[in-house]
């Protein structure tokens, strides 16, 4: 007999249990890049996630097994689904009950389309979105740089290169990211609520956010965050962009190798990133710069019918 369980709305008490559940299905229990409950109060208390209307959780016998987070990002029409099922309790019907609890939700929120990653390695979970009516729309490469000398920025004449300014620099921030990655696909513009939040969270510090300035203009940035423990430390680069009128200067090669410079400054063992494997040029920049492909997530999606009954068309068409 299968056992039972209830799927109900996310409650703060539960954030223990989330955080564990989290670290469980990403493989970072035990390691510098595990989440603390400190740290995925942050993440949740983010503007627009309200979590008590979009994040559902599994009880199984008092306890929580599993959860599903999503996140609206209603000026694309797009929600994004994520979370799990804690090891031990899987192939019981909890995730494609999540599943459909978040289909569900996304269809009450009015989207276009849902979008939810998974591994390529997780042939359980490509089958069960596949049976749910998804299908695969794009592929990203996690990559690694493990050198010992990080390289040195370069720069045209007359750039410079400034760290990002609390409480000053917030709304440069917000409209040089919108405009670097307003083409790309699934890019949800963000708000300076967002970006104020996101610059004030545990694993981000004013010095590694920085910026390639010409006369003062911010022309390009690059986000970095770190993940440490005590014996261990690995940094990321979260966002790098480049303004569309300074593309094609080498500015974005530049402000990757300056944020690697930092981070290494900073006794980072490795530095982590993903691009879209689609993007061509930045995947080979990256390549150039030492990193390597160590694994590989698919982007799924189900687009929901528009009132006269066509489908929608792909975010940030």
């Amino acid at each position: 007999m299968a056992p039972s369980f209830n799927v109900r709305i996310f409650r703060w008490t539960d954030l223990e249990s989330i955080t564990a559940i989290f670290n469980d299905i990403n493989g970072l229990g035990g390691t510098e890049k595990a989440f603390d409950v400190g740290f995925m109060r942050q993440f949740m208390s983010q503007p627009d996630m309200d979590p008590q209307e979009h994040c559902f959780v599994a009880d199984l016998d008092d306890a929580v097994v599993g959860f599903a987070l999503i996140s609206y990002e209603a000026p694309i029409g797009r929600a994004v689904a994520s979370g799990g099922v804690l090891g031990g309790f899987r192939r019981q019907g909890i995730g494609r009950e999540l599943l459909k609890k978040a289909l569900s939700h996304a269809e009450d929120l009015g989207v276009d389309v849902l979008h939810i990653e998974a591994s390529s390695q997780g042939e359980a979970a490509q089958r069960m979105l596949e049976s749910a009516g998804f299908h695969k729309a794009k592929g990203y490469w996690q990559m690694q740089w493990t050198g010992d000398v990080s390289p040195t920025p370069s720069l045209p004449s007359g750039f410079s290169i400034r760290p990002f300014k609390i409480g000053q620099d917030e709304e440069r921030l917000t409209q040089l990211q919108n405009l670097a990655f307003g083409d790309n696909w699934g890019f949800s513009p963000n708000t300076v609520d967002q970006i104020s939040a996101r610059v004030r969270l545990d694993r981000v510090t004013p010095e590694g956010i920085l910026f390639i300035t010409d006369n003062g203009k911010p022309a390009a940035y690059n986000w970095t965050m770190i993940s440490a423990d005590d014996s261990r430390a690995t940094g990321f680069i979260s966002m790098t962009g480049v303004h569309p009128d300074y593309r094609g200067r080498g500015l974005g090669k530049a402000i990757v190798a300056a944020g690697m410079q930092y981070l290494k400054g900073q006794g980072v063992d490795c530095i982590e990133l993903e691009v879209d494997s689609d993007n061509a040029p930045a995947r080979e920049l990256y390549l150039k710069l030492g990193f390597r492909k160590v694994r590989e997530t698919l982007w799924y999606e189900k687009t929901f019918p528009t009132p006269n009954g066509q489908l929608s068309s792909e975010p940030g068409e």
